[in-house]
């Protein structure tokens, strides 16, 4: 049985959102040494960037619905901004700002829509919160990050296939 959400599914979506924007010039996900990889890179970080970049769940429920709730973070990020460029700072912030709402607007309205089963009527926009990114590390990352939760059904049933003794399981 396939799970209704994965990090996978959720990592591929983040990357589509960064791809379809046409201020978004660069996408990254959680691997910190995939940040590393790409800063120290020959072409280095395109700015700015979306980078997904906290994922985990919880489980809750009754007995009879039991809910995966999953929290997820992404930042935008521009980089190359000089610690002592404050106008640059803010207009960072800002317009990170700015590109991540528009982000959160699409995944609120997507919500809406069926095509994406596991983001269907999931988003919980009352869960949102943001933070502006101050200076992170020597390159000089400003921005906003904001984390949100997503509301899945999680049926907890036991796939017999998966089992040395699965038989003992009703299907």
């Amino acid at each position: 049985m396939s799970r209704v959400l994965s990090f996978q599914k959720v990592d591929d979506y983040f990357e589509e959102l960064a791809t379809k924007h046409v201020d978004i010039k660069d996408y990254c996900s959680t691997s910190v040494e995939e940040f590393a990889n790409k800063i120290a890179s020959v072409d280095g970080v395109k700015s700015p960037l979306l980078v997904f970049f906290d994922y985990y769940g919880k489980l809750e429920g009754g007995e009879q619905r039991t809910f995966n709730n999953r929290s997820l973070a992404f930042s935008v990020l521009y980089t190359g901004v000089k610690p002592d460029d404050y106008p640059g700072q803010r207009t960072a912030i800002t317009n990170a700002e700015e590109i991540g709402l528009e982000v959160l607007s699409r995944i609120n309205v997507q919500s809406k829509m069926p095509d994406i089963g596991w983001l269907y009527n999931n988003f919980d926009k009352n869960t949102v919160t943001m933070d502006e990114v101050i200076s992170e590390g020597q390159d000089g990352f400003y921005g906003m990050e904001f984390h949100f939760e997503l509301k899945t059904l999680e049926p907890l049933t036991v796939t017999p296939a998966k089992w040395s003794d699965g038989e003992i399981f009703c299907v």
